[in-house]
């Protein structure tokens, strides 16, 4: 079994959310359930998860921690902070979001 990186965790959330409303509103309204069903990942108790969307009107800037951390250890949180997955504050914006120049 291949593991992923955090950053690959990130992008494969993003892009299914980006694609699949169902999948989006599940990952806003539950994000351990949504990151279960999507990777396979179980987000321990003692992490928090918390998914914030961009909006024409307001933009979010995550910074990953601190302390530097593996991707051994960022995976232990999975995409939450992922997540919220981003792993450690929220979800960046997509990157199918033209509003960043991105296309």
């Amino acid at each position: 079994m291949t593991t992923k990186t955090h950053d690959e965790m990130r992008t494969e959330l993003i892009d299914r959310a980006a694609q699949d409303g169902g999948f989006r509103a599940q990952l806003v309204d539950d994000p351990k359930a949504a990151i279960k069903d999507a990777l396979g990942i179980d987000v321990p108790e003692s992490v928090s998860v918390t998914v914030h969307e961009d909006t024409a009107t307001m933009a979010h800037l995550v910074l990953p921690p601190a302390a530097n951390l593996s991707d051994a250890d960022l995976a232990s949180v999975a995409a939450g902070h992922v997540m919220a997955p981003t792993v450690y504050g929220a979800l960046p914006h997509s990157p199918h979001d033209d509003r960043w120049g991105n296309h």
